[in-house]
């Protein structure tokens, strides 16, 4: 990587700028070209990048090994219920649901969310 300063271009980048520009501009193209420096050059209108936001409430995996912890000894038409008191109830809900299709495949389970118990309810049917 460069030494130099991240607020000037060198001239060897000032020039193949100027020659992407003169390019663009004859082909009758449209552009926008934001430089190191941070300048806009070009007519279209540039949008600032969207920052996604990568705050969990819980680490990655963590719900999924709670809820398999509970699906592994399942066999069809075995009925279980995942408290879901630490988690919201339809992310256990989903999260149940996703790992048994990862398990048994699409449409192995049904479930309900039992709230004056506290529990998904799950039931194997596949």
């Amino acid at each position: 990587m460069s030494q130099q300063s991240v607020l000037q271009m060198s001239q060897i980048q000032e020039q193949a700028l100027k020659r992407a520009i003169s390019m663009l501009e004859g082909m009758k193209c449209s552009y926008a070209i934001i430089d190191p420096i941070g300048n806009k050059h070009g007519l279209l209108a540039v949008k600032e990048p969207i920052v996604r936001s990568s705050l969990r409430k819980f680490p990655h995996g963590e719900r999924s090994a709670y809820v398999r912890a509970y699906l592994n000894p399942m066999r069809v038409t075995d009925v279980i219920d995942i408290p879901f008191s630490k988690y919201d109830a339809l992310d256990v809900q989903a999260s149940a649901t996703s790992a048994a299709h990862k398990l048994w495949n699409k449409g192995s389970v049904t479930t309900t969310i039992n709230r004056p118990k506290q529990v998904v309810e799950i039931m194997r049917i596949a």
